[in-house]
């Protein structure tokens, strides 16, 4: 997906910066090689797979996976990513970006420069004008809840633009605990004000949890995909419930939950409904003790 919503090209200059065991490298590899010529595939395996991985263990494994797929591998450095200039990287001219950076290292003063919002703006920062930069983060990422993160937000509006968001499936990182989103992004090109963000709920992707194996695609998964796809970049009309559509502030929760308002005019199954939940509420509270709570009070006149 991620390969997907960064409409990647064979000439295209792949960057990531925190590249784990190489995943997002060579799901972009694949795509390239599967779109491209012949006599281009050498150039691509050599010189258009970035990746950059501070973890030794975590950058041997990506050298081999690279080496088993088919070079790519001279691309590939031990480093810290934060550490490395912008004005250097930029002037490189990668055209796509594609992170999934380390979650929740920034929470304290010491280490407040570590969160997922400054690997975010890093990232833009060092790619060339007009790259397409997709990242998965936490969702606590995109509402932003501290001073620090609130100047980063307004940071990537004033230099960048922020084209979308899509809140995961809770069970995407399943065992973790985290609830992810990704998000899209252009770099180099300052977020207009009347710029339509487009913000989704992609909880419902067609993968369950099975036991014993995990978090696995059904026969839904492919259909849903290509579902999001079609509403992503052909404006395929959806229920807002799926795809909102709006402006966005800096202090905004740039998530769909955030934007959506249900329209939807109740049924006389949701009346039913709250109804029931209020009767089993006052009942618990009448019989606790607390049935005062319900009685009505006199208003004294004048």
């Amino acid at each position: 997906m991620f390969t997907e919503l960064a409409e990647i090209k064979p000439t295209d200059k792949v960057l990531d910066p925190c590249c784990g065991t190489g995943g997002f490298l060579i799901a972009a590899m694949h795509r390239m090689l599967t779109q491209a010529k012949e006599e281009d595939k050498e150039n691509i395996r050599r010189n258009n797979l970035h990746g950059i991985e501070l973890r030794d263990d975590m950058f041997s494994i990506a050298t081999t996976n690279m080496i088993l797929r088919g070079d790519g591998k001279s691309n590939l450095i031990c480093a810290d990513f934060l550490k490395q200039k912008s004005e250097d990287m930029y002037k490189k001219g990668f055209t796509v970006g594609l992170m999934n950076p380390p979650y929740s290292q920034g929470k304290t003063k010491s280490t407040a420069h570590l969160t997922e919002l400054k690997f975010i703006c890093h990232l833009l920062d060092c790619v060339g004008d007009g790259a397409r930069c997709v990242v998965i983060v936490p969702q606590s990422t995109m509402v932003g809840k501290t001073k620090e993160d609130k100047i980063d937000k307004q940071y990537i509006l004033d230099n960048h633009t922020l084209e979308g968001v899509i809140t995961l499936n809770t069970d995407t990182f399943y065992g973790v605990g985290t609830n992810p989103v990704i998000a899209v992004f252009t770099a180099h090109q300052p977020h207009p004000k009347d710029k339509l963000v487009k913000f989704v709920d992609f909880k419902d992707d067609g993968y369950e949890v099975f036991a014993h194996v995990g978090l696995m695609p059904t026969d839904r998964a492919a259909e849903r995909k290509k579902y999001l796809l079609d509403c992503w970049f052909q404006g395929k009309t959806a229920p807002n419930s799926f795809i909102v559509r709006s402006t966005i502030e800096a202090d905004d929760e740039w998530l769909h939950s955030f934007y959506y308002f249900n329209e939807e005019i109740p049924s006389e199954e949701d009346f039913e409904k709250t109804m029931a939940d209020y009767l089993t509420f006052e009942f618990n509270m009448i019989t606790h003790g607390r049935g005062y709570l319900f009685e009505e009070k006199e208003v004294a006149n004048g």
